[in-house]
Formats: structure tokens, sequence, C-alpha cells
């Protein structure tokens, strides 16, 4: 069980997560990156010269550390590692030149990678995804894959979040993480995917209690976060894609705080 997590939010080619990894990599339980690794924001410093000597950094430090490391993955990895991703997200920022470089990367190191993660600290059960999950989509994915009985469905159960990593395994899942929200699409549904929903859609989520949402702690990133906004925060989440780490530590009354 760990008792210190450092969170690093979308990296999209920047350099902001080497000091903090460095300074805390002995001194914490576990390190969790909230993914998009590629396609950088244009005109915007912090960036890597070379996008993919960055993301070989990131893949060694996971391989040397394997148990402490967590790489999630966001949109902007799933349309290079999943082929039928990419055609189902074609609103994605890709880069097409480097498609196939950077799909060869994520087959080869696929097992380095999973969708989402659970951790407790001090008995609230924390869920790390890159856009985080709502209730909609999950109601969504349970009746057209699990047909468990509601009960039985938990944000909060570590056999659901084995059940969203196995989405990565199957065309059906590749359409569930497809799911796009009107927030971004005329035709979108009422929200998006656990790699596609937006802050303001988790708004929409009536009913907190369903699947347990009112019993876990989400963190993710996905939204990007106006210069100057640390996290966008409530009970139930927080909302952290500002281009800086944050710490989770159980000897600390926040549930999350930024590193400067």
């Amino acid at each position: 069980m760990a008792k210190r997590i450092l969170v690093v939010p979308d990296v999209h080619g920047r350099i902001f997560w080497k000091k903090p990894v460095a300074e805390y990599l002995d001194g914490v339980d576990k390190i969790v990156f909230l993914g998009d690794y590629f396609d950088p924001y244009l005109a915007e410093d912090g960036l890597a010269d070379n996008l993919f000597q960055n993301m070989e950094e990131i893949l060694q430090l996971k391989r040397e550390n394997t148990g402490k490391v967590v790489l999630l993955k966001g949109n902007h990895d799933q349309h290079y590692s999943s082929a039928l991703f990419k055609e189902l997200a074609r609103g994605s920022r890709m880069d097409k030149l480097n498609w196939q470089k950077y799909h060869d990367l994520f087959q080869e190191n696929g097992n380095l990678f999973q969708l989402a993660y659970l951790e407790e600290i001090n008995g609230t059960p924390y869920v790390f995804t890159h856009a985080g999950v709502t209730q909609y989509w999950l109601h969504k994915v349970n009746a057209k894959l699990w047909q468990l009985p509601d009960d039985q469905v938990s944000l909060a159960d570590p056999d659901i979040i084995a059940r969203i990593n196995r989405l990565d395994d199957a065309g059906e899942g590749q359409k569930l993480l497809a799911v796009v929200g009107r927030s971004r699409s005329w035709f979108g549904e009422e929200t998006g995917s656990m790699l596609w929903a937006d802050i303001d859609e988790h708004a929409l989520s009536d009913a907190p209690e369903s699947y347990g949402l009112n019993r876990v702690f989400q963190v993710f990133g996905h939204t990007k976060l106006q210069e100057g906004y640390e996290m966008i925060a409530s009970e139930n989440l927080a909302m952290i894609d500002s281009r800086q780490c944050f710490m989770i530590d159980e000897n600390l009354k926040d549930k999350i705080h930024s590193i400067k």
C-alpha cells in the first residue's frame, strides 16, 4: 500500500517531469504518469529537443523501476498504439509522418503501459486514469461488455480496474475507448471515455453514487489548464493537466498538492 505518490500529468514532449522525478524517486512509493507522451503543443517552452528520446527516457525509468513507476496511456498514445483507435478517433492531433515509428514503440513496449491504476491511501481508493471515468461511460461499458449487476460494478473494485485495463485487448474495447463527448463533437455522446472525457463532462454524472464514484478520489489530466491554474478539484476528483508534478501524501490533509 502506497503512502506517497508522485503524479506526472500530460507530458506532450515536455521535460517538466525530469527534475521532480529525480528528486523524489527514492522518497515515494509510486510514480504515476497520466499519459499523452507525444504530440506537443505548438510554440510552448519546456519541450524536449527530441520527443522520441524523451519517451525513451520515460520507458527506461519504468524498466529500471518496474514496481514503482506506472505508465498510463492517454488518447494521444492510443492513436499510436492501436490502428483501430486511430481510425475511430479521427479528431486526434497526431503526427502522421511518425505514426509508424511511434506505433512500433508502443507495440514493442505494450507490457509497460496500462489504462487505469488503483491505489488506497488512508482508507480512500485513488483511481488514476488519463481523462477520468464518468458514470455514463462506465455504464455504457458494463451494458456493452460485462453485463454485471449494477451493485457489482464499483470503480473502487480492483477487478473492475482490471476489466478496464483489458479493454485495450480487443476491438470492442477500442470502440468504447474511442467514445468522445459532446464537448468535442456535435456527434459525441453525453460524456467521453476515460481517454476523452473533458472536465466539464464529469459534472454530467448526475448520480455520483453509482459505480462507487462517490467512494473514490479520481486523479486525471487531459483538459489543458490555462497558465497560472494548478488544478480543478472537488471532493471526489482532481484534474491536474498544468505542466507540473503533484504529490499525494498520507501525512498531509490535502488529497493532492502541486510541486513547484
